[in-house]
This record gives structure tokens, C-alpha cells and sequence, in this order.
């Protein structure tokens, strides 16, 4: 395996920050953010192997957009999520052309406000499955699906079971490579203990990342761009179908990383990303790393 693929590997999901909609815990990242360059430059007609992908997000940002946009202060908020993946690449013998990718998330959570107790635990564990195929030698096109349990530590649960399903695709050409997804997340009834049941809303999102080949040997580093965005609906009372005033958001946000592609089975990723427009939550202002491992 060439180190362009090896990179690709990195997977067929590149979850962001996992959203925390609890009732103690209200930060929020951009669905997928963590996505990195290449991320769906993906193989086929391929041996089985398996890979590991750490990701990691900071977010930390003293901020709100109000409903119209507007940033005012509040205390501070740093969010780190850790996402630790498990991914088993294999193929059908009736399916040639066709990449599968099985793999379980396990989400690492530390939360901290200023005048507040920090906390760490699991978030709600992701498993999942991806298929793609090669429509020419240079593209990839392929479709990715998750079920998020709500089984996390109390203070990091949901407290609903999620589906995340979208479309992912990547381009490669002599210069640029352009990878990105387009999708979104379903939710069930969000049965938090002590509150009412709630509908929450439905989530739509695309990240895109538009990377720069130096074409360096001794030099292995390709600077990107980024784009993430994402608005999510409003939520209802499920009892007496009410909206919940000011539950849906939306965040745009621009970033910029390099991928450091010095090893066939091993490259790292880091970027940073920022909010240029934002409803009713915190704004992104976030670093992201990934660390790729292929035995």
C-alpha cells in the first residue's frame, strides 16, 4: 500500500467533536469537523486489514451567538473530545470494486467552565459501517451510516439513540485533492432522568477540505483548507409538541491545517478551525489533531 492510500485509510468516518445535548452539558461541535484531508481518498480490491485513528478536538471559547447572530460573553467554556476508532476494512468476493469499512468510536469527554467542576468521561459509543466504490481511477463515491447508543457516563449521555448516514466523496488530481461528505443526523426521543421527553431536532451538515500537493519527497507535508457547517432544527416538547424557544443552531466555520504524510502506515493531522457565523450556541475556535496507525 502506497502512502496516499495508507493515509486514506485513516477512514471512512471522521466524526467531530461528538454534540453533547444533555442538560448538564450543552456544548457543541460541528458534526464530522475532525474530518481531515484525504479522509475519503479510500481503496478497493484491497487485502482486509485493520487501522487505528485517534482524533482529538479543543474547543475553548468565552462566546455565544444569539438567535440573530450576535456574539455576547459568558463564562468560559473549554470542551476536549477525544474520539478513539476502530476501523476493519474487508471486501466481498461478489462485490469487486467495493470497499467496506466496519468500525467502532468510543468518545473521550472533558468539559470545564470557569466557576465550575471540571468533568471527564465516555460519551455514547458509534458503530458503523461504510461502502464505496471508484468511479474512475482518481474519485471516490460512497455512502456511510452510524447508530450512536446512549450508554455514556450520566453527565455525557444524550440520552437518545442518533443515526448518522451522508454521502462522502474525494477528487485527486496532479496538484489539489478535495475530499468532503454532505449529510445528516436522526435522533429518537431524548428521555433525559428528571426532565420532560423531548424531539429533538434533526441536524444537516457538510465538511469540505480542499488540500495543496507541494510535491516535496523529503518535504511530506500538504497544507489544506476547511470548510464545516451545520444547522440543526428545533426541538419540541414530545407531551404537548411545543417548540423549544431558540433550540435550533447553525455554525459555519473556516480553518486551515497541515497533514504530515512521513510514513506509509503512520501520518498525523493538525488545523485549526473558527466560526464565521453562528446561532444559538458557542462558536467554534477549535484545534483539531488526528494520529493515523495501520499495523
Amino acid at each position: 500500500m502506497n502512502k496516499v492510500a495508507a493515509f486514506a485509510v485513516s477512514a471512512a468516518v471522521g466524526l467531530g467533536a461528538v454534540a453533547l445535548h444533555s442538560t448538564a452539558a450543552t456544548a457543541a461541535d460541528i458534526t464530522f469537523g475532525i474530518l481531515g484531508p484525504r479522509e475519503y481518498e479510500l481503496p478497493v480490491n484491497y487485502k482486509d486489514f485493520f487501522a487505528f485513528v485517534q482524533y482529538s478536538g479543543t474547543n475553548s471559547t468565552s462566546q455565544f451567538f444569539d438567535n440573530k447572530g450576535n456574539l455576547s460573553s459568558m463564562p468560559r467554556q473549554n470542551l476536549t473530545v477525544g474520539l478513539s476508532k476502530f476501523v476493519w476494512f474487508t471486501t466481498l468476493d461478489s462485490l469487486p470494486g467495493v470497499g467496506i469499512a466496519l468500525e467502532a468510536i468510543l468518545p473521550e469527554v472533558y468539559l470545564g467552565t470557569r466557576g465550575a467542576n471540571e468533568r471527564f468521561g465516555f460519551g455514547d459509543t458509534i458503530w458503523g459501517v461504510a461502502t464505496w466504490v471508484k468511479p474512475t481511477a482518481n474519485t471516490t463515491l460512497g455512502i456511510q451510516t452510524f447508530i450512536q447508543a446512549p450508554i455514556g457516563n450520566d453527565y455525557f449521555t444524550n440520552n437518545y439513540y442518533a443515526n448518522y448516514t451522508s454521502i462522502l466523496f474525494d477528487a485527486q488530481s496532479e496538484k489539489f485533492s478535495f475530499t468532503g461528505d454532505v449529510g445528516g443526523v436522526f435522533r429518537g426521543e431524548q428521555r433525559t432522568p428528571g426532565a420532560p421527553v423531548v424531539n429533538p431536532g434533526t441536524t444537516f451538515h457538510t465538511n469540505l477540505r480542499l488540500g495543496y500537493k507541494l510535491g516535496i519527497p523529503s518535504f511530506p507535508v500538504e497544507p489544506f483548507a476547511a470548510l464545516d457547517y451545520q444547522y440543526t432544527t428545533g426541538s419540541r416538547l414530545a407531551l404537548s409538541n411545543t417548540n423549544i424557544l431558540n433550540s435550533q443552531n447553525q455554525d459555519l466555520a473556516l480553518g486551515a491545517g497541515l497533514a504530515f504524510l512521513y510514513d506509509p502506515k503512520q501520518s498525523f493531522t493538525i488545523r485549526y478551525s473558527r466560526s464565521v457565523y453562528g446561532e444559538n450556541l458557542p462558536p467554534t475556535n477549535a484545534v483539531y489533531l488526528k494520529y493515523v496507525y495501520i499495523p
